[in-house]
């Protein structure tokens, strides 16, 4: 019997927890799916990033700009609840090996308030997006997303709309 285990719960405590069952050493394609389903399950549900389920050394990259640490996601993902107040990101896709997730996801919600420059429109907003995630001791470590930025800018108004 390998006593190196680690129980989650599975039930959010005091903001969130995990809900997968891991192995001190051992990680599994399923385990780290779960780990990033559950961390778009509470992004969504508590309009807030899921920083309690990330490592102390998370990093968030966004393609095109710099990788910023933990407290500049979370910054970061205020901008975007601000302006999109009922954003969601459902998940299309996750394909797992090991520690890293890749995900096809997109966004949704409407443009209510300032969002990036943009005045609120009221435009309902779908775009997608496609990443990676790491996953490292049952938490994401690492997060690294490429959004489709020109639609977003275009269903708010700062680019012109494809005719």
């Amino acid at each position: 019997m390998n006593t190196n285990t680690k129980a989650f719960t599975g039930e959010p405590q005091g903001g969130s927890t995990m809900s997968v069952e891991s192995t001190a050493g051992e990680i599994t394609p399923e385990n780290s799916k779960a780990v990033v389903r559950k961390y778009f399950e509470v992004l969504d549900g508590g309009r807030e990033h899921p920083a309690s389920m990330c490592t102390d050394d998370f990093k968030f990259t966004v393609f095109g700009s710099p990788t910023i640490g933990l407290q500049e996601s979370i910054d970061f993902g205020k901008i975007f609840f601000e302006g999109i107040p009922d954003l969601m990101h459902p998940l299309d896709e996750l394909i797992a090996e090991g520690d890293t997730v890749a995900f096809r996801y997109h966004y949704e919600g409407t443009h209510t308030n300032e969002l990036i420059g943009a005045a609120p429109t009221g435009n309902k907003i779908h775009y997608y997006g496609m990443g990676f995630m790491r996953v490292r001791d049952g938490k994401v470590s690492e997060f690294i997303v490429s959004p489709d930025r020109v639609s977003l800018m275009q269903q708010i108004g700062l680019l012109p709309a494809d005719n």
